[in-house]
């Protein structure tokens, strides 16, 4: 009964998480496109881990192990699409080349199977050989491809929105460890794990997994507008129209013209303040202010705007006209442009190394 259980639990929980992904394809703040891919990636697992329990149940059939071949040349490439859309990344070659294998699988299986004209171990070694490539593939470029738009996130957007990609890229960590397992697993082959003993590691390692994977794609949702990256081999590209690079003086006059619209105009306080917006007010276009920003400060533009907001943020905290700790609180993250209760608690103890409520009882005790 508890092996029946183990064994079943990774195709249950890719069922559930397929028809959660299912019914927010219906829903209004879903990402239609986001939302396909993961639906189809649960598709894809739950057809792979469909064929694993009727293996490890007693119940293979050729039907089962054509799908099994297919589905698991699946998997990667569709997660690394979702990545892609969810980075707005271009459409480009790389998923349909990496789906390729799965195609030439899904032609070659029944011929090795019925027409005898080529040996199943070869067929064995050339789909052990293209999944790993696959997760070699995936890793490396999904990685990259998180981390450079995670990068470009803080050097556009004022409000951090990059955390929110940050914990996809740490699941990518766990999914690369995984992975490295699954590779080992695939050259093993599954007959070794048919026993109620071993069969507890994978079904174990891949339930949680699973449950990872479903859980942070379903609470990561990047708002619309934000900007995605193309990885390239020279790394972010930028357009015609915007200077990378200025002189020692061009950077001194910049830096003084952007902290002036800063404090002048307050710009800070807006908590959808970019960084095209701070070129606009300033007169300059967004590379040439960026670079300059992250030259002579070493701070990305949200880490940059994020001090100017402590700092005003400080300034109402030890203003006496707020005579409760409510009161001053409120008024600090409405006044300096956070987006939220929880993004002024964390960023405010990242930049001062206290809490808000602590600052303000300190700096009330030196007065």
């Amino acid at each position: 009964m508890l092996y029946n259980l183990i064994i079943s639990l990774p195709m249950a929980l890719c069922l559930f998480w397929l028809t959660f992904f299912l019914i927010r394809c219906f829903g209004a703040e879903s990402e239609p496109r986001v939302t396909r891919l993961l639906a189809c990636f649960f598709a894809a697992a739950g057809v792979l881990y469909t064929n694993h329990w009727l293996f490890f149940s007693g119940h293979p059939s050729t039907a089962g192990e054509w799908l099994y071949v297919v589905a698991n040349l699946c998997v990667y490439p569709i997660y690394y699409a979702y990545l892609r859309a969810l980075t707005r990344a271009k459409r480009s070659w790389e998923v349909p080349l990496l789906l390729a294998p799965a195609l030439v699988s899904a032609v070659l299986f029944p011929i090795v199977r019925f027409g005898g004209g080529m040996s199943e171990s070869v067929l064995f070694v050339f789909t052990r050989v293209c999944f790993a490539m696959q997760v070699v593939w995936v890793l490396v470029r999904g990685s990259r491809l998180l981390l450079q738009t995670i990068r470009r996130m803080d050097d556009t957007y004022s409000d951090d929105r990059s955390r929110l990609l940050r914990p996809t890229y740490q699941l990518l960590i766990f999914f690369g460890i995984t992975s490295f397992v699954s590779i080992v697993l695939n050259v093993i082959g599954r007959d070794y794990f048919a026993h109620e003993t071993v069969v507890i590691i994978p079904a174990v390692l891949m339930v949680v997994l699973l449950y990872g994977l479903g859980y942070v794609a379903a609470h990561t949702i990047i708002p619309q507008e934000t900007v995605g990256v193309e990885v390239t081999g020279e790394g972010l590209s930028v357009t015609g129209e915007e200077k990378e690079f200025a002189t020692t003086e061009e950077t001194d006059e910049l830096m003084f013209k952007i902290a002036n619209a800063l404090r002048d105009q307050k710009l800070y306080a807006d908590p959808r303040l970019t960084i095209q917006d701070l070129a606009t007010a300033v007169h300059s276009n967004r590379t040439y202010i960026s670079n300059c920003i992250n030259r002579r400060t070493g701070l990305s533009f949200s880490q940059y705007i994020a001090r100017y907001r402590v700092e005003n943020a400080q300034t109402i905290l030890r203003d006496s006209q707020y005579k409760n700790d409510h009161d001053a609180i409120a008024a600090a993250i409405a006044l300096s442009g956070f987006s939220s209760d929880k993004n002024f608690y964390r960023v405010f103890k990242d930049i001062t190394g206290t809490t808000p409520l602590a600052w303000r009882k300190m700096q009330i005790c030196t007065i």
